[in-house]
């Protein structure tokens, strides 16, 4: 008897700064046809109505827990609709049931170099290479910080994905393939337990 594969109606994709997140979860949106929801969009937003960094926003959000709950709010909503999506956010493999977990870590010399260099509308920009380094380690450690405290949480932790890739090396397309070689394999293994 042949068994079923395992349909995911969620991917959560969590990264650290520079490490292509974005850009990625585009990408997994156009290859499974899923609709893509990035929460960081959210957070940019609630930034620009401040008048503020994101890193001062996310120092903001160390002790004004309204901050991430309203972002965390929307993410829990979605367990109750229908719907296949592709979640771009640092808490949806949290929040999110069911979804396939996937985190993306990079190098930091080469995170800087990519942050520095996006000109994406809607990306923080930097006088320097130093200033893009110390905003990032300093948005990096205020994250880390922030969730342990709201939701005893370690981003950063192996356990909480079902894939890690490293970017630092890997172009798009690489980053992509070992998305889906992955996605193919878990599913199908999933429903064979």
């Amino acid at each position: 008897m042949q068994q079923q594969q395992q349909t995911y109606h969620r991917i959560a994709i969590s990264g650290d700064p520079g490490s292509g997140k974005t850009t990625f979860a585009r990408e997994v949106a156009k290859q499974t046809g899923y609709e893509l929801i990035t929460t960081g969009n959210i957070f940019r937003l609630l930034a620009q109505e401040k008048g503020v960094s994101i890193t001062e926003l996310n120092k903001m959000a160390e002790t004004q827990k309204e901050i991430d709950y309203k972002v965390d709010h929307f993410l829990q909503g979605l367990n109750v609709q229908p719907g296949d999506y592709v979640l771009d956010s640092r808490m949806a493999w949290h929040f999110v049931k069911g979804a396939f977990k996937i985190r993306l870590t990079v190098k930091p010399e080469v995170a800087v170099d990519r942050v520095f260099s996006d000109d994406a509308e809607m990306r923080e920009k930097y006088k320097s290479l130093e200033e893009a380094k110390n905003e990032i380690r300093a948005r990096r450690d205020s994250e880390i910080k922030r969730y342990r405290d709201l939701y005893d949480v370690d981003i950063g932790d192996p356990e909480n994905f079902d894939l890690i890739i490293d970017t630092s090396d890997k172009t798009i397309e690489d980053t992509v393939a070992a998305f889906l070689k992955s996605f193919e394999y878990t599913a199908s293994h999933k429903s064979a337990q």
